[in-house]
């Protein structure tokens, strides 16, 4: 069973979550590896590769909106 918390103090909740998709439904998390940006000499912008989601099966999922 996991159970998902809003980030605290000055992060932005939606900022801290783009890195994290829950499935209620199919009690998975993914967690993803935001691409990062990396500037050719050429004024281009490039994406570096990111590694494959992460996803992972629990019991019970409850998302940060769900009450107790």
């Amino acid at each position: 069973m996991v159970r998902i918390c809003p980030a605290k103090g000055a992060w932005d909740t939606s900022e801290s979550m783009s890195f994290l998709k829950v499935d209620v439904h199919k009690k998975q998390l993914t967690f993803c590896e935001p691409p990062t940006n990396t500037h050719s000499s050429g004024g281009q912008k490039r994406f570096s590769s990111t590694a494959a989601p992460k996803t992972f099966n629990f019991d019970a999922v409850f998302a940060h909106d769900a009450s107790q």
